[in-house]
């Protein structure tokens, strides 16, 4: 946000990219709304768009780049049936949940209060705590895509020296047909193969105790985006949300930078 309404003021001098390299346009994006597929009873981390849209790249012989921010176990406290963050009444930035004393505190003005039992919004009892990590999600793909090849780049997998390479070589490769990760393969990857980028939970990252949350993950939405549809095949997006009409997700699907700033 800083540095660009720097250039608009002339203090650096403003490049813009407002295309890909090879002119090729960038890939659809769908954004699904979790709450409806809670409601017609699917429970599972897979929208039923994406479970399908993975079982037709998998069947062509295409690769698919799954994302879900690592943060994501920085456990906040949402109703899945409504969409409510609770959120601190002095800082206005979501509380997070401590399991050791089931209490939600403010990570800002160590504000505590007990986890509600139902919705401050709607009173369902749907409202848990929020955080999946990528171990988690790799056991869920290995249960609905049993034939599938996954390479799971993370903290815990990466850690030691040349692991990145590795696993990176071993996916353009073509030896697994699921990339999952966390942040680190949001930017930089260009594989030719990968036609189908999907976020698991773009809520993880929208409502982090942060001021920044909504940019950063407006930023990261639009940087994984790229990596569907690089070369000759078309790509697709599927970005899985419980707030599928907040504005970082609506403009990260339409690319607009300049709506967002």
């Amino acid at each position: 946000m800083e540095s660009y309404a720097r250039a608009l003021k002339g203090v650096y001098h403003l490049l813009e990219l407002t295309e890909r390299v090879n002119e090729q346009a960038m890939p659809e994006v769908e954004i699904v709304d979790m709450r409806q597929e809670l409601l017609q009873g699917n429970r599972s981390m897979f929208s039923e768009t994406l479970t399908d849209k993975i079982n037709e790249r998998i069947e062509r012989k295409e690769q698919v780049v799954l994302m879900l921010n690592r943060r994501g176990y920085s456990t906040f406290v949402m109703c899945r049936e409504c969409g409510e963050t609770i959120s601190c009444d002095h800082c206005d930035i979501s509380m997070t949940y401590h399991s050791k004393q089931h209490k939600l505190k403010c990570h800002y003005c160590n504000d505590e209060r007990p986890m509600p039992q139902i919705c401050p919004n709607c009173e369902s009892d749907a409202i848990r705590f929020f955080g999946t990590g990528t171990q988690k999600v790799e056991e869920a793909l290995n249960l609905h895509f049993p034939n599938a090849g996954i390479i799971r780049m993370d903290v815990d997998t990466t850690s030691r020296k040349g692991a990145h390479e590795k696993l990176l070589e071993k996916f353009g490769n073509g030896e697994a047909d699921i990339l999952l990760g966390t942040q680190m393969i949001a930017k930089g990857l260009d594989f030719e193969n990968v036609t189908l980028v999907g976020v698991i939970a773009a809520d993880s990252m929208l409502h982090l105790p942060d001021f920044r949350a909504s940019e950063k993950s407006f930023q990261l939405l639009t940087q994984v985006s790229g990596r569907a549809g690089r070369h000759q095949l078309p790509g697709e997006v599927v970005i899985q949300t419980y707030t599928p009409e907040h504005y970082s997700v609506e403009l990260a699907s339409q690319y607009d930078y300049e709506a967002f700033f």
